[in-house]
């Protein structure tokens, strides 16, 4: 004799409950992301190797080692001013360079430009934006 299910349960296997699979989406978009990861880590190289670059020309320009504290009072004025003017000066522009750079091979890459650089452009950078749109498409075929 079989066996009764006792009154107001069923024998039948009973399924999980659906849980809302739709989650919020916090994370950034990836375009964004591998932007992020480009833009900073072009701008990083570039100023490791514009901070070698310089150590090594003023040790060889002066004979002693660059500064690494300007503002030791041991360090001459001058030294520690023009240290910091130079400095300063050659990772910016390699920094900004680079980034540049990596900017252009985007928009060669993707035909865009950069995440959270549009809102910025100017009629300019729209047009060249499209030369360059231009230009990989014909070179696409």
């Amino acid at each position: 004799m079989a066996k009764k299910a006792p009154k107001g349960k069923s024998t039948a296997p009973t399924k999980p409950a659906k849980r809302n699979k739709a989650k919020k989406s916090t994370s950034k978009p990836k375009g964004k992301q591998a932007w992020k990861l480009v833009g900073s880590g072009s701008a990083l190289l570039a100023g490791l190797a514009a901070t070698r670059a310089l150590d090594a020309t003023w040790k060889t320009a002066t004979g002693r080692k660059p500064p690494t504290k300007p503002e030791n009072p041991d360090i001459a004025g001058r030294e520690a001013l023009l240290w910091a003017a130079l400095s300063g000066m050659a990772i910016g522009v390699a920094k900004t360079y680079a980034t540049r750079r990596a900017a252009n091979y985007w928009i060669r890459s993707t035909g865009e430009l950069p995440p959270g650089m549009s809102n910025n452009a100017t009629n300019a950078q729209e047009k060249k934006l499209k030369k360059l749109s231009k230009q990989t498409a014909g070179t696409k075929r």
